[in-house]
């Protein structure tokens, strides 16, 4: 989920700030967790790239579908940075609109909910923070995602079978081919096609995070399906840099598909440019003279941030990728004088 963080959420990424930003961030969650796999015959990036099977898109696709218009509720178990936290998740659609709720089961108190393409965070000391989301996708994110697209840098792989939630699942392994970026494993309910347990992983297939359903059950639909919202911005067209900021050499794959102004409750505006492989994205935020913003990196879980000053503008660059990718990203961010 790409949040746009309002005013008093902090979009100023650094103390409690980013910790309240990546609060809301990683709640979007593309895959949900596991343990690391081997993939028999890994070749380098150069090897000959082969389509996925029509099966393995299909269970995409169908996965996708299944957690835009079923409604469901369970108990989830979240494992992170050796902390293991249980979650209640309930998701429903209703008179075409979709209402999400997240609540934390173990430790302090902790509520995420969605309605209406907004977000509501309650942080552990009873904070509230707002949150619209970019795009509206839900807390379980397959949105957009198109295998025949990913190949350059991933591989699709069908890989097996297991039972999670006492439940016969397919397996599909999205594969990272280098250190930019990071796979994902799914676990695919065979009769709904939910996603019920799923791995982020590292380049070496390491799990940084594990989120698996323990307890599901599927809820009656009133029979009218969820409105289309806004199109995925992993299907977004490429977009050109204009103005007085430039981004030279980004990550491999990575391409800038989208560029707005975030207008703050002061009259300021914060630049936001959103890139994306097409699977993972990180986001760039530019303001000017902020004086309080990150110096350097910070990271929670594998929500990876870092900021600089240039030319008198406090640039961040946040997103659920690997370190090195956020500072690639940050180090080809140039300030041009406007053409005008």
């Amino acid at each position: 989920m790409n949040c746009r963080v309002d005013r008093h959420g902090g979009l100023r990424l650094s103390g409690a700030a980013l910790r309240r930003a990546v609060v809301c961030f990683g709640v979007g969650i593309c895959g949900f967790g596991a343990a690391p796999w081997t993939f028999a015959g890994d070749q380098g990036a150069s090897e000959v790239i082969a389509a996925p099977s029509e099966d393995v898109s299909a269970l995409l696709a169908r996965m996708a579908e299944a957690v835009r218009v079923l409604s469901y509720e369970g108990t989830v178990v979240y494992l992170h940075e050796n902390r293991l936290d249980a979650l209640s998740l309930v998701h429903r659609v209703e008179k075409g609109q979709v209402q999400e709720r997240l609540i934390s089961l173990s430790g302090p108190v902790q509520a995420t909910a969605r309605q209406h393409d907004r977000v509501m965070c309650v942080l552990p000391n009873g904070h509230p923070i707002s949150v619209e989301a970019e795009n509206g996708p839900g807390f379980l994110d397959a949105k957009g995602i198109d295998p025949t697209v990913l190949g350059r840098y991933y591989r699709i792989a069908a890989l097996g079978s297991a039972r999670v939630a006492g439940r016969d699942t397919d397996v599909v392994g999205i594969i990272p081919r280098d250190n930019l970026r990071y796979g994902y494993q799914f676990h695919i309910d065979r009769k709904t096609a939910l996603p019920l347990k799923s791995d982020l992983i590292d380049a070496n297939r390491e799990p940084l995070e594990q989120l698996m359903f323990t307890a599901i059950s599927l809820q009656p639909s009133d029979g009218e399906p969820p409105r289309d919202g806004p199109p995925s911005v992993r299907n977004a067209p490429v977009a050109g840099s204009e103005g007085e900021w430039r981004f030279e050499d980004p990550p491999a794959g990575f391409d800038l598909v989208m560029h707005n102004g975030l207008k703050q409750t002061d009259d300021s505006t914060v630049e936001h440019y959103l890139f994306t492989d097409r699977l993972s994205s990180y986001s760039v935020y530019i303001e000017a003279g902020a004086s309080d913003g990150l110096e350097g990196s910070a990271n929670i879980g594998a929500v990876h941030a870092v900021g600089r000053r240039v030319d008198g503008y406090q640039v961040t660059v946040v997103g659920e990728v690997p370190l090195e990718t956020v500072q690639t990203a940050i180090a080809g961010v140039r300030h041009v004088r406007s053409a005008h």
